[in-house]
């Protein structure tokens, strides 16, 4: 877990939106003195990855919300979350939350930099530790790029400790480079250089950094989206392959990772079982502002006493999609249990004291609660009430999930298509949740099955709305959404439909930062 006191290092590298990338701080104490001893060296790491902090939020807002995943509705609201929801390409030039995405993204960058410019200059009783610091950094680099050329696009690049001057003079890369340039050659470094599991300067192993695995299933990550829209860079696919197939097998001969049962997949997404299933995982802890900061935005503001006794006052009226709703909630017409066994750690089947076996009939409020440790979850598991630890909507512990086995095994599956491996991935997943498993499919109704799993396995975890771009079909989708799923008699959400053009694959580049120097950046198309 990371706690306050790993953030003092990284919250002193930004003073303001026009030297967002510059990390020479004002008062020195960091650069200039304070990278002198090997303790020093991991605080300062420790505080890059207490920087990934705010990564929950702008992964669960600025994709899941932004995808056929979330409903959301009274547009009169107009706040951030709604703009992104909804696609108004106007409020998404001012919008608070891409602007912080931005600034908080480039915070991590300016981190990893500053540790990888100093590092060498400290000496190691242990090179090797040494050496796994730095492909740390450059994981976590990585990671801090590929969100912001996937949410972007073309973006600047420094892989230096930039000086105020050459941060106002440093435009934008086109995302090609920004792949090629960085993401790649940080992963790559990072494959080669990280262990099984990752250990100090003082020997202590430390389960929630970055390992040799998680570099591996991050590099077929920006791989495969490599090769589809927009780059098309189709020979990366084999390379993807290679590396989803490798991590795979350290899962399978090493016992990790897979929840073997739905007892098991269940408890993954509580928060005494951190670190076990995932991964790579950002870290919480039940402490004021270190708190997983999407839990709040993904339920409704008062989802009533029997859920939680805290009123999440988020402003937003956010609801699961109609047919991905429709999904979880069918059942068995012999039994009258739902298929879908996923359904009760994915979103709300009850209401007041309900049972399991009550029936259910969707009213538009259902949520998600993978990662909202309600009453009623900790109770069915086994687990004690944890609200008294929940003082207000900073507090909620669960990790974040930035790649897991099941994401890997279901990309493993759509690079093998409908062959026999293909199968086997996919119909593991399927099984697991009770689903009957395929055969006999055609490619294409093959590549369908394994988005549609991607849908349902992977839920809230905001992997959507990337699938849907790297697939080029997000246009269709979200138009769709927003005709088929409207129900009020003006069509106030399926004139929604004609917003979502092509360019939308991007957020604008902020404002704020288009406007610190003129000429300096291009708007991304549509904006």
């Amino acid at each position: 877990m990371l706690g306050a006191a790993l953030l003092i290092f990284h919250l002193s590298l930004f003073t303001s939106c026009g030297d967002y990338l510059e990390v020479e701080p004002t008062n020195a104490l960091l650069t200039s003195t304070f990278y002198k001893t090997e303790a020093q060296v991991d605080f300062a790491l420790n505080g890059l990855y207490g920087s990934l902090k705010p990564v929950a939020k702008y992964q669960f807002c600025l994709s899941e919300m932004h995808s056929d995943n979330v409903w959301i509705t009274a547009e009169t609201r107009q706040n951030d979350y709604v703009d992104i929801a909804t696609f108004n390409a106007n409020g998404l030039l001012t919008d608070a939350t891409i602007r912080t995405a931005w600034a908080e993204y480039y915070t991590t960058v300016a981190a990893a930099n500053t540790i990888l410019e100093k590092i060498d200059e400290v000496t190691f009783s242990d090179e090797d530790v040494k050496e796994q610091y730095k492909a740390e950094a450059h994981f976590v680099r990585a990671l801090a790029y590929f969100d912001l050329v996937r949410f972007f696009g073309n973006i600047p690049l420094a892989e230096h400790v930039l000086t105020t001057e050459e941060a106002f003079r440093l435009g934008q890369s086109p995302a090609k480079d920004i792949y090629e340039q960085i993401i790649v050659p940080d992963l790559q470094y990072a494959v080669k250089n990280l262990a099984e599991t990752a250990t100090d300067y003082l020997g202590t192993t430390h389960p929630e950094r970055a390992t040799k695995v998680a570099a591996q299933a991050l590099l077929g990550k920006v791989y495969l989206t490599m090769a589809g829209f927009p780059l098309y860079q189709t020979e990366k696919k084999a390379e993807a392959t290679k590396l989803f197939r490798e991590v795979i097998n350290y899962a399978n001969d090493n016992g990790k990772f897979w929840a073997s049962d739905m007892d098991e997949w269940n408890n993954m997404w509580i928060h005494d079982n951190d670190n076990k299933y995932f991964i790579f995982e950002i870290q919480y802890i039940a402490q004021k502002g270190e708190g997983n900061p999407m839990v709040a935005l993904s339920v409704p503001q008062n989802p009533g006493t029997d859920w939680c006794s805290y009123n999440l006052v988020t402003g937003t009226h956010l609801y699961i999609e109609k047919s991905l709703q429709n999904h979880f909630i069918e059942r068995d017409a012999t039994t009258n249990e739902y298929i879908d066994q996923r359904i009760g750690g994915t979103m709300n089947i009850r209401t007041g004291t309900g049972e399991d076996n009550e029936a259910y009939t969707p009213t538009g409020n259902t949520f998600f609660v993978k990662f909202f440790e309600n009453r009623l979850k900790r109770a069915a598991m086994g687990y004690s009430d944890m609200d008294a630890q929940i003082v207000d909507r900073t507090y909620w512990p669960q990790n974040w999930p930035i790649v897991r086995l099941e994401d890997v095994m279901l990309l493993y599956a759509e690079c093998v298509g409908s062959t026999a491996e293909g199968y086997e991935m996919l119909n593991k997943i399927r099984s697991r949740a009770g689903l009957p498993e395929l055969s006999g499919l055609s490619e294409e109704e093959f590549q369908k099955a394994v988005d549609q799993e991607r849908r349902y396995e992977l839920a809230e975890e905001g992997q959507r709305w990337h699938d849907l771009v790297r697939h080029n079909t997000y246009v269709d989708t979200i138009r769709a959404m927003f005709e088929n799923d409207d129900t009020t008699v003006d069509g106030t959400y399926r004139a929604l439909a004609s917003r979502v053009t092509a360019d939308m694959y991007l957020y604008p580049i902020p404002q704020s930062q288009i406007e610190v120097r003129a000429g300096l950046y291009q708007q991304n198309p549509g904006y």
